[in-house]
């Protein structure tokens, strides 16, 4: 077993899908249901049930981002899991490209990536960056 020999000295400032502030937020309980699970701070499109999750689509049916968990196994949620989404209030998200703060948000029907990009992407309604990067990085997104 591997022992660890340093420590960096601070923290990291932020996780993909960690709520940003302590203002208000809607966060929904729904069901995990992609075969390989949903990560954190990822894009949940609306499911094959009313109460059930996906990670993409052909025909997106955007329903927020997935909220950090620290309690769930492998650093995700798994199948038939139940995930927190937040559908209104400021988290953190994996940026795919340099945004401003402001920039519309949108995603990547397949995959979920979040970008500022709006070609061949679809726009995540009443959404902003609330954070800026110079490159693919950790960024806040209002949401609603």
């Amino acid at each position: 077993m591997a022992i660890q020999t340093s420590y960096a000295a601070t923290h990291a400032a932020a996780l993909e899908g960690m709520v940003a502030n302590s203002e208000p937020a809607v966060i929904v309980s729904r069901v995990v249901e992609t075969g390989a699970g949903i990560g954190f701070g990822k894009i949940a499109q609306r499911g094959t049930a009313d109460n059930q999750i996906k990670v993409s689509s052909a025909s997106p049916k955007y329903l927020g981002i997935t909220v950090l968990d620290p309690g769930q196994p492998a650093d995700l949620y798994a199948q038939y899991a139940t995930a927190a989404v937040m559908t209104k209030g400021v988290i953190w998200v994996q940026a795919s490209v340099a945004v401003a703060a402001g920039d519309p948000v949108y995603f990547v029907p397949a995959t979920g990536v979040i970008t500022n990009v709006s070609t061949s992407n679809v726009q995540i309604p009443n959404a902003t960056f609330d954070s800026s990067t110079s490159g693919a990085g950790l960024a806040k997104v209002r949401l609603g």
